[in-house]
């Protein structure tokens, strides 16, 4: 394997004895050292060297380091600039850093709190960098809806979209409470003719058995004793659009006769009404239920159901698409901040690996409460194991807590032998999916690859993430 070059860091500073002193200590730990006494000098060295970290003066007799900060993250916006300040120059550099420094430091130089500071920094960009991978290589934009994932389900439903978006067949999104039922739907509408048009949403469950003719059919004026005034109903509104019924198997039979003609003809009739009114718009209906199983119980009409899966979607349960929860989380944290109105901030390695590890019975929606919770709970630039509830590592913990004993043979054995072997089982149980086989053994996905290499495991053999 290909040993990896030395991370490069820029020393600028206009007196000779620290700029030397700097550039021996930091290549004495390992770093590739550049130094500049000017900042047009240091400005090239960053152009040249792709360096990750910038160690910069605030005062140099060409620029100022206030001025220059926004010239470094020009070249590379990722680049860490850790501001070098004299005493009583705390203000400016404290503005420094509202300004996008990474941190400060203040002379005399402490060289071990230096060396604490770029480690940090130098994580703190691997980080961001793996955010950007995250957010450009596994997620599909359909206008401003977005589904985000790198499994081969999503993959599946991102192609199933494509398809069935510029037609107006029926569409029943089918799977478990909080999978993205919802977004689906949305993208399709997004990337359908119809995106101009009105998305109208219908949750049956929170629709009252007897106002649910009128909620989505509309009444005249007079129809019953509180109708003072003609409604348009929900159906009526999605004129030209997208009518999306969520938790289907909620409606009520009356209700569903009604449903199946509309489907059929494109027509309504507001209680009250004489007169049939055509609706032009496009049904996705979506259910956590199994309307198969209702239709032999009686409990869902059986035609209606053929009506509404002219195109079946499945969308799996977050437990059987693992590969899913990094990207997801990375995008979630992302649109937190924004919303939260936070500087950016980041996953640990160690954190997503603890969210790989639960198994989600809330699914993305229980992913995102949980983030949504810690990010308001937790003033840190960066998300660690220790940040998240205490249920997701005590999930992750109970595999080895509850692991069975192997009683040792009088013989004794091979404990590589028999490490191997648990790891060859887990991974074929897994199906090759490393994140989820580190999961049952109760490791790190990082331990599994490293022992998974130690055993020198055959080139040929796939890996999923």
């Amino acid at each position: 394997m290909k040993a990896r070059e030395p991370e490069t860091i820029i020393v600028v500073d206009d007196e000779d004895l620290i700029r030397r002193w700097l550039k021996e200590s930091l290549r004495a730990n390992g770093y590739s050292v550049e130094d500049a006494s000017r900042g047009a000098e240091a400005l090239r060295l960053a152009e040249q060297t792709q360096a990750s970290v910038v160690l910069l003066d605030l005062r140099l007799p060409d620029a100022s380091g206030l001025d220059l900060l926004p010239r470094f993250h020009d070249i590379d916006p990722d680049v860490m600039v850790v501001i070098i300040t004299a005493h009583g120059e705390i203000s400016t550099a404290v503005e420094a850093v509202k300004a996008g420094a990474y941190d400060f430091l203040e002379k005399p130089i402490d060289l071990d709190k230096l060396k604490i500071v770029i480690e940090k920094g130098l994580e703190t960009r691997r980080l961001r960098r793996q955010v950007a991978v995250f957010r450009e290589q596994h997620r599909w934009l359909f206008a401003n809806v977005e589904l985000v994932g790198r499994s081969t389900a999503l993959r599946g439903i991102v192609e199933m979209v494509e398809k069935v978006a510029p037609t107006d067949s029926a569409i029943l999104l089918e799977g478990e409470s909080g999978v993205g039922k919802d977004i689906v739907a949305r993208a399709i509408h997004a990337r359908s003719k119809r995106r101009d048009n009105a998305f109208v949403e219908i949750n049956c469950t929170a629709l009252p058995e007897h106002l649910a003719e009128s909620e989505l059919f509309g009444h005249e004026r007079g129809a019953y004793t509180d109708a003072r005034e003609r409604k348009r109903g929900l159906v009526e509104l999605a004129e030209g659009g997208t009518l999306f019924l969520d938790e289907l198997g909620d409606m009520p039979l009356s209700i569903q006769a009604k449903l199946l003609r509309f489907l059929e003809d494109s027509k309504i009739k507001r209680i009250g009404g004489t007169t049939d009114i055509s609706v032009d718009s496009r049904v996705i209906g979506a259910t956590n239920r199994n309307l198969e199983k209702m239709v032999a119980e009686g409990t869902f009409r059986a035609d209606l159901f053929y009506r509404l899966q002219v195109v079946p979607i499945r969308i799996p349960p977050l437990r059987e698409r693992p590969e899913d929860i990094a990207p997801l989380a990375v995008h979630f944290v992302e649109r937190l901040s924004r919303d939260l109105r936070r500087e950016p901030v980041v996953l640990t390695t160690e954190a997503l690996d603890v969210l790989e590890g639960y198994d989600w019975p809330g699914n993305v929606r229980q992913l995102m409460n949980v983030l949504e919770r810690v990010m308001i709970l937790e003033a840190t630039p960066e998300i660690r194991p220790e940040h998240l509830p205490q249920e997701l590592a005590g999930a992750r913990a109970s595999v080895s807590d509850h692991a069975p004993v192997f009683p040792l043979p009088s013989e004794g054995l091979a404990l590589e032998d028999v490490e191997r072997d648990l790891i060859e089982q887990a991974m074929a149980r897994m199906n090759g999916n490393v994140t989820r086989a580190a999961a049952l053994l109760g490791i790190s996905r990082d331990t599994l690859r490293y022992r998974l290499e130690k055993h020198e495991r055959p080139a040929n053999t796939h890996l999923s993430p």
